[in-house]
């Protein structure tokens, strides 16, 4: 199964020159909120103290959330650098329901405004996971084939070999969380690197030392599945 393909992986501008990965892990429901509003304002102009004014609201203990998220997003339709700041100053103490919403608005905030300062349009993606820099944080789940478990010998061969794949194509390897029934670990992936043509080759090294690792994986950028998700994610692979 591989990442969602979706809106997430194209936001607000339909052909930038260039993508910016969000870090900051944002989920699904809340990226489809703010982009399906965020398409009913247009790029406004306030002078700096009106600016400074619209940034105050977002300290306003009588505004409820609804006020605060429309405050942020024209906040980032102006594209300027005082609103940046005042997205920026709101963002590192934000209210709790407010935090990935205040996150994407500062991201929307700093494309345009590169975008006016620079000949070169620029996009952003964000996904649950986040990323880092110009990589993508995927969470991958290997399994061994049906009616088998993975030995400690081979649960070593799979982590060896994952890395292997990994330096020759600049992907960076976080964790692992090696189990008899699976192994998970998140990888950082550059954009230009398909999840198919790193974790495919990494399954490929690994059952060329000794067929153990079923050919069907699970990849996501969502989130990373408990225990209890893991286990109905492994029944829905073998029953493919």
């Amino acid at each position: 199964m591989s990442p969602r393909n979706d809106d997430r992986r194209k936001y607000l501008l339909r052909h930038p020159d260039e993508f910016h990965i969000l870090e900051e892990g944002i989920d699904y429901q809340t990226h489809k909120e703010y982009v399906e509003y965020t398409e009913t304002f247009d790029r406004g102009e306030l002078s700096e103290e009106e600016t400074i004014d619209l940034g105050d609201l977002l300290y306003d203990s009588h505004l409820p959330v609804d006020g605060k998220k429309k405050a942020l997003t024209l906040l980032a339709h102006l594209g300027s650098i005082t609103a940046l700041k005042q997205i920026e100053k709101y963002h590192n103490n934000a209210e709790k329901e407010l935090k990935q919403w205040s996150a994407l608005a500062l991201q929307e905030c700093k494309m345009f405004l590169e975008n006016t300062l620079t000949d070169q349009e620029t996009g952003f993606i964000s996904s649950g996971l986040g990323g880092l820099k110009n990589r993508l944080r995927i969470y991958f789940l290997v399994i061994p084939l049906e009616g088998k478990r993975f030995i400690s010998r081979q649960r070593q061969v799979i982590k060896d070999e994952i890395n292997l794949v990994a330096r020759n194509l600049d992907v960076l390897v976080e964790s692992f969380d090696l189990s008899e029934t699976y192994v998970g670990f998140t990888s950082l992936l550059p954009l230009d690197i398909a999840v198919a043509d790193f974790i495919e080759p990494g399954i490929k090294k690994c059952n060329e030392l000794g067929e153990f690792v079923f050919e069907f994986y699970y990849a996501t950028n969502l989130e990373i599945p408990n225990e209890s998700e893991i286990e109905k994610i492994i029944r829905i692979i073998h029953s493919d």
